[in-house]
């Protein structure tokens, strides 16, 4: 089947781009966003004597689109860092007369705005400079920017915005699979050191991506940001190689969102990526850096953290905090009902002393809450989200769940139509460790213990009864009995 690119999707239309328009690319990675800036703009705009200012957030990919400028001869692309945007602001005020040099500004991996806000203060002043143009074509490239293109349509309302769009395809997804707790990801990763097959694997938190990449420190690469805590751990010799060749060496390769642009591993060895962020932007980002090859018809296994209700039950906390305070902030909201609220990394005071909110920030905590609590509303709500993002129409198990249900369905099998004590009923519970499908807690108590197995599949329960035995005193008593069996089939 022959891929469509976004050069075809644009056709001729880029010609009708007047100054101060608004363009919005989106596509997933490998559609040829920046072969169109590269190959058709910057050779259209070369007729008319112009010049582009092409911006991304990372400087492994300046140095790429520069090697790749300077190799085909392009002159009239000008490649810089939005943090060198966001430097200028700092230093030299917000006077915009330099970009009146550029008839073209591309954003590329425009979801940096949001998506660096957590950690860059200064991602909103880099927009805002940029928006405070209006003789230019400003153009927004990502494959996950919906956040920063509805901040447009809502406050930028005057400028006149067009829209090309590219549905990633991801049937390259051969098997889809979910694990729950980090026991499972290091059985899966020893599964695939025993089997030797070569995998990405991305960690949210860089504390737990350095104690994977420890545990398999000899068949391994670590790659984290360079403000981490653990960057000193980082072969840069080795970085460098993979960036040069797009593939690395070792079995794993482990890796924090920092490798969520400007690296691309093709490699036909590369059969497996298991993700780990919450965030499905950068999920889907990272899951980009595998770019499939051209030749031949790959297929993908992936597997994910599921991200339970209990734990997105943190995350809304968090940031329907941050959210609360940017509504009083906007008026939004008249009354915290006289709590007491400690600000937040969301508000900071400019240089004339006036407290004012990070747009980047509020916007990237609304988008957030509300994802998170579109989720809960699910049992399974984060893990339903990935699969519609990713198309995947089959179902999805959860590996170690699915693992604990193989072994308690064998004890189950064991004990049937078995009889117990009370006491000896309570020990098979332990043994079960079966958990509330609501609280999470593990269960003790066999009444809750039978509704529970029927809530998770298991098609058992314990019938309880009474029988007489003799005491060693000769005394008839009467004791409860417990026998364990199967549902009977009008229960079900």
């Amino acid at each position: 089947m022959t891929k469509i690119r976004i050069s075809e999707i644009i056709g001729n239309s880029f010609k009708d781009w007047g100054a101060g328009d608004l363009v919005n690319i989106s596509s997933g990675t490998g559609s040829g966003k920046s072969y169109f800036v590269q190959n058709v703009l910057a050779g259209y705009a070369k007729q008319n004597g112009e010049l582009i200012l092409y911006l991304v957030p990372r400087i492994r990919l300046k140095e790429q689109i520069e090697a790749i400028l300077a190799k085909q001869g392009i002159t009239n692309i000008e490649v810089k860092l939005y943090q060198t945007v966001e430097a200028k602001c700092n230093y030299h005020g917000n006077n915009n007369d330099w970009l009146n040099a550029y008839k073209y500004i591309v954003c590329d991996e425009s979801h940096y705005f949001t998506n660096d806000a957590s950690f860059n203060d200064y991602t909103d002043m880099s927009l805002e400079h940029l928006l405070s143009t209006s003789h230019a074509v400003l153009l927004f490239l990502s494959a996950t920017g919906d956040s920063i293109i509805n901040f447009l349509k809502r406050f930028y309302k005057e400028r006149k915005l067009i829209e090309y769009h590219l549905e990633q395809d991801y049937s390259y997804i051969d098997k889809l699979s979910a694990y729950q707790s980090d026991e499972y990801l290091y059985k899966a990763v020893d599964w695939l050191l025993e089997n030797n097959h070569k995998a990405m694997i991305f960690i949210q938190s860089d504390k737990k991506a350095y104690q994977i990449f420890k545990r398999y420190e000899q068949h391994a690469t670590f790659v984290c940001g360079k403000h981490s805590d653990f960057v000193e751990h980082v072969d840069k010799g080795k970085l460098d190689s993979i960036i040069n060749a797009e593939k690395f060496e070792t079995l794993f390769l482990i890796a924090t969102s920092a490798l969520d642009v400007g690296v691309n591993i093709v490699d036909l060895e590369v059969q497996h990526v298991i993700i780990d962020m919450l965030d499905t932007d950068t999920f889907l980002q990272c899951l980009g850096r595998k770019r499939l090859s051209d030749k031949v018809d790959e297929k993908i296994n992936i597997m994910f953290k599921n991200y339970t209700n209990k734990q997105l039950g943190g995350y809304i906390s968090k940031e329907g905090k941050r959210v609360e305070l940017g509504k009083l902030f906007y008026g939004t909201l008249q009354s915290t009902k006289g709590k007491r609220m400690e600000l937040s990394d969301i508000f900071y005071m400019d240089s004339s002393g006036t407290v004012k909110v990070n747009n980047m920030k509020y916007i990237k905590s609304a988008v957030n809450l509300s994802r998170y609590q579109k989720y809960v509303q699910k049992p399974n709500g984060y893990l339903e989200e990935i699969k519609f993002l990713l198309g995947y129409q089959e179902k999805v198990y959860i590996q170690d769940y699915l693992e604990a249900k193989q072994v308690r369905l064998a004890i189950l099998e064991e004990n049937i139509n078995n009889k117990f004590s009370f006491e000896e009923a309570k020990e098979l519970l332990e043994k079960l460790s079966l958990k509330n499908s609501k609280t999470e807690k593990v269960i003790k108590r066999i009444s809750i213990a039978n509704r529970e197995l029927v809530t998770l599949g298991y098609p058992y329960e314990f019938v309880e009864s009474k029988e007489y035995i003799i005491d060693s005193g000769g005394q008839k008593k009467q004791r409860r009995i417990y026998t364990l069996s199967h549902v009977r089939q009008n229960e079900l």
